[in-house]
């Protein structure tokens, strides 16, 4: 029986499958009927073609516009890998992987170390989708080696291919940085904090909003550079802290940052109660932006409902505040 983790990953690898097919498929002319394009891909595939031989195996295997069958393609691809075709490896080692082919109970084990050592061997000739895959599948195993393979080997593979591919990016962050990092963590001599903030860089600099805010609570970094340039790019935890320092004083606005209401709105639609409670105060006292008292009241009806109890309070005091000012004075006698 295949493990937890294999079994887990077959949904993945079914829409990996049912992708590809699809991505050869829309290179077929438009003018070319689905038997057409086949038989014109079939002379290619039987000299030896092997990217030939890997789009007939994926037409088999999507089934739309030719036949689906799947022993057919796994021949295909099988032509192919032999020839080193590192896509055709792939899409074999899936395949094999999904169990698809009906293998009996005594013939599964074998097949799945066959499917695996396909992936492993697209995923040494840096194939990125083959290396995450490759990796999720050993290191989300809960045996100590997997059909055989080294958790340690799937471990390097993922980290080559975390410095360029941002798919294993983030799954290695996830694993090796499961709990978030917080201005406390220590990095200077511990190799995978270290290897945490490597990575992460690669995802700040790809503009991945929260990297940024995670690389802003790591100490030795530059964290309102961090804020600042999270907030910039809109994300809402970012833009709300950027926006409160600037409001206490703690830091000067800079050219290139959004204004403050803007900083806030943009935080306060995404969901940030304390923007919305902010915005709500501001804009009820009119110091800082025009008074708009409708639009305070309705950003701290929304946070009192997300259960800020903050923003239910001061709505209340408020509503009050408004009666009382409102109130018609009784007529003197």
């Amino acid at each position: 029986m295949m493990s937890t983790a294999l079994t887990r990953w077959t949904s993945i690898a079914l829409l990996l499958l049912s992708w590809a097919g699809a991505a050869f498929a829309a290179t077929a002319a438009t003018n070319d009927t689905g038997n057409e394009r086949y038989r014109s891909l079939l002379t290619k595939a039987e000299s030896g073609d092997t990217q030939a031989q890997t789009e007939l195996a994926l037409m088999r295997i999507e089934g739309k516009q030719v036949a689906r069958d799947l022993k057919i393609a796994r021949a295909w691809l099988s032509r192919a890998a032999l020839q080193n075709d590192v896509d055709a490896q792939f899409y074999l080692g899936q395949l094999l992987m999904l169990d698809a082919l009906g293998a009996g109970e005594q013939e599964l084990k074998q097949q799945l170390k066959e499917g695996l050592a396909w992936l492993r061997r697209a995923a040494r000739q840096q194939h990125k989708p083959a290396q995450l895959l490759y990796a999720q599948t050993v290191l989300d195993s809960n045996t100590e080696a997997p059909l055989g393979h080294s958790k340690i080997e799937a471990d390097t593979l993922l980290l080559q291919c975390a410095e360029t591919h941002k798919p294993c990016t983030v799954f290695a962050l996830a694993r090796l940085g499961r709990e978030p990092l917080t201005a406390e963590t220590s990095c200077t001599a511990d190799e995978p904090c270290d290897t945490i903030r490597r990575l992460l860089y690669n995802l700040a600099n790809a503009d991945e909003t929260q990297a940024m805010v995670r690389l802003a609570g790591l100490q030795g970094e530059d964290t309102m550079y961090w804020v600042r340039r999270a907030a910039r790019l809109g994300h809402p935890q970012a833009s709300f802290e950027l926006a409160r320092l600037v409001l206490s004083g703690e830091v000067p606005i800079q050219p290139e940052d959004p204004s403050i209401l803007s900083m806030l709105n943009t935080s306060a639609k995404q969901g940030e109660v304390e923007s919305m409670f902010l915005l709500g105060r501001l804009l009820y006292e009119g110091k800082r932006f025009p008074v708009n008292r409708p639009l305070a009241f309705e950003w701290l009806e929304k946070a009192s409902a997300l259960g800020h109890a903050p923003s239910s309070r001061l709505l209340d005091a408020l509503k009050a505040k408004d009666k009382s000012e409102f109130s018609p004075v009784p007529a003197q006698n």
